[in-house]
C-alpha cells in the first residue's frame, strides 16, 4: 500500500484552506456584508476538510463524484 502525497501534505493544505477562510470572514465583516459575530461564529464553529470520496461510499454514491480526487468541504463542528 502506498500513500499518495496528498495525504502527506494534507495538514498544511487544511491549515492554508482555513486560513483563506479566515480572511474572507474578516473581509465579509469588514464590508459590512456579516456582523463580527457572525464571522467569529463561522471562525469557530465552521472548518473546511479535506476529504476523498472514496471514504464516504454512500456520500459519493449519492452525489455521482470522484472517487479519486480530493474535495474541500466545509463543514460545521459543534459540541
Amino acid at each position: 500500500m502506498s500513500i499518495d502525497s496528498e495525504l502527506l501534505q494534507i495538514d498544511v493544505t487544511t491549515e492554508n484552506a482555513n486560513s483563506v477562510k479566515e480572511i474572507v470572514l474578516s473581509r465579509l465583516a469588514t464590508d459590512n456584508i456579516i456582523t463580527v459575530e457572525q464571522a467569529q461564529e463561522y471562525a469557530s464553529k465552521w472548518n473546511v476538510i479535506i476529504i476523498k470520496p472514496s471514504w464516504f461510499k454512500r456520500w459519493k454514491d449519492r452525489f455521482n463524484v470522484d472517487n479519486n480526487i480530493y474535495k474541500f468541504k466545509y463543514v460545521r463542528f459543534e459540541d
